[in-house]
């Protein structure tokens, strides 16, 4: 009997304090990077654009032909949630297993950045609130 109550108060609890995580199709207003503030026909596509830039100039700067060892293509997906205070949050990895860590250390990177120069992202909104939104990311990088 205690076994069972145990485990409907776990189960109550989770119920109570689980929060609905949108993905772009179930939000009214996408998230919004820094610098997309004026583009309101497609936050989606601007976020897109302005964090592949960001991930790839960031990544151009470090020296990955040594890092990553053969010639050839890597990939890795980026898998994250977007909070409602604007932050990266909870992210996963697939892929080729450095190029990963080094994109998600590269996230991590973005995020501490923006809150040192107060220029975070816009979270995404339902009905006026913040909520938090799911996202994905690619990276590929050829290795000559």
């Amino acid at each position: 009997m205690k076994k069972l109550l145990t485990f409907f108060t776990l189960l109550i609890t989770v119920f109570t304090f689980s929060q609905d995580i949108y993905n772009s199709n179930n939000v009214d207003e996408f998230a919004v990077y820094p610098s997309c503030e004026d583009d309101s026909n497609s936050y989606l596509e601007c976020f897109k654009n302005k964090l592949n830039e960001e991930i790839s100039d960031k990544l151009s700067k470090m020296t990955l032909d040594k890092i990553l060892h053969g010639s050839g293509d890597y990939f890795a997906k980026l898998n994250f949630i977007i909070d409602e205070n604007g932050y990266f949050t909870n992210i996963t990895s697939q892929g080729n297993e450095t190029l990963a860590r080094i994109s998600t250390q590269t996230l991590y990177r973005i995020n501490r950045e923006q809150k040192e120069n107060s220029t975070k992202i816009k979270p995404a909104l339902v009905n006026g609130n913040p909520v938090k939104v799911y996202f994905n990311i690619s990276v590929h990088y050829t290795n000559k």
